[in-house]
């Protein structure tokens, strides 16, 4: 949040001095405030509410008799304490403020976030997302720590990907007389897998940042699997063609382009919809999206791209 983010050490003065009070104050205090991060200089009132900002170009060129309340900027862009990271991120993205002063719930002055400081929160979250997209649970993991406890980390999402592996796999065993007939499928099946893998974690990417900038919500899942669902339609195709493509020159037969390429574009519009609305339905149940969108993902993908593959190669068998 703001309030845990923000710099309690800025530089204020009452609405009630005069620039001449103001700068005797600032060269008394000079070695303290030369420490500060925070180069805004903030008026207000005698509750310690916030009235203004004070340029140092005004505070230098106005008369020394002047009062503060005359040469501030009193329309000031503010945040509450309780303002969000994502929030926090979105009004730096829409403002291009190095800081923005921090207001409690009675409107008083109580800090500044950096913009600075919110980049590096950002970037620190998007680290501990990707290590759990990664399997790596628990925070960051360095080898100096403990091998328990790197083991243990690690070990508690793999235990649970080779159950899922073993289910995605069962598909190829229950096909393993159509694979043995027609062996050149053999080689397409993970190019089918992966790529379609691929398109899953890029609407997983969108739907983790959208979601982390509040900008969809957990109940608009229909709308966002519709979306991707149109960006599936075009890519698969398009990817289907390819390996189609590859297939019928390296074969010399189309049939066998024809297979993949189907499964392929198919499967990309799965994957893209379980990547884009998978997170959002974990969000919705409270479950962290990072941790469990890419073992389901994975999962699912492969089941289907596997049996698309193979169904397609038995009912036209005898063409290949």
């Amino acid at each position: 949040t703001a309030g845990g983010l923000m710099r309690t050490e800025f530089i204020s003065f009452p609405a009630s001095y005069t620039v001449q009070q103001v700068i005797d104050e600032m060269r008394a205090k000079r070695e303290e405030f030369s420490d500060y991060e925070v180069k805004y200089v903030f008026v207000t009132d005698s509750v310690g509410k916030l009235v203004g900002v004070l340029q140092m170009q005004d505070l230098l060129l106005a008369d020394p008799a002047t009062p503060l309340s005359r040469i501030i900027i009193e329309e000031v862009l503010t945040v509450n304490h309780r303002a969000s990271l994502d929030e926090l991120i979105s009004f730096f993205e829409d403002y291009p403020l190095l800081g923005v002063p921090v207001l409690d719930d009675e409107q008083r002055l109580v800090g500044v976030v950096l913009r600075s400081d919110v980049q590096d929160a950002e970037t620190d979250r998007i680290t501990q997302e990707h290590l759990e997209t990664q399997g790596i649970v628990g925070g960051d993991e360095l080898r100096t720590m403990p091998l328990v406890l790197r083991s243990r980390r690690r070990l508690s999402w793999l235990s649970v990907n080779i159950i899922l592996n073993i289910i995605a796999a069962s598909v190829i065993a229950y096909y393993q007389d159509v694979l043995s007939s027609v062996i050149a499928l053999a080689v397409f099946l993970p190019i089918i897998s992966d790529m379609s893998g691929c398109s899953g974690n890029q609407a997983v990417a969108v739907s983790m940042r959208e979601l982390s900038l509040g900008v969809v919500r957990p109940s608009e899942v229909f709308r966002v699997w519709w979306k991707e669902v149109s960006v599936g339609l075009i890519n698969g195709l398009i990817l289907g063609a390819l390996i189609c493509l590859a297939a019928w020159l390296w074969q010399g037969n189309i049939w066998l382009g024809v297979v993949a390429g189907a499964a392929l574009a198919i499967n990309t519009v799965v994957a893209v919809s379980i990547g884009g609305t998978v997170p959002l339905i974990l969000k919705g149940r409270n479950v962290d999206p990072a941790l469990a969108s890419g073992p389901i993902l994975t999962t699912i993908t492969d089941m289907v791209g596997f049996f698309l593959a193979l169904s397609f190669a038995g009912m036209l068998m005898d063409k290949l």
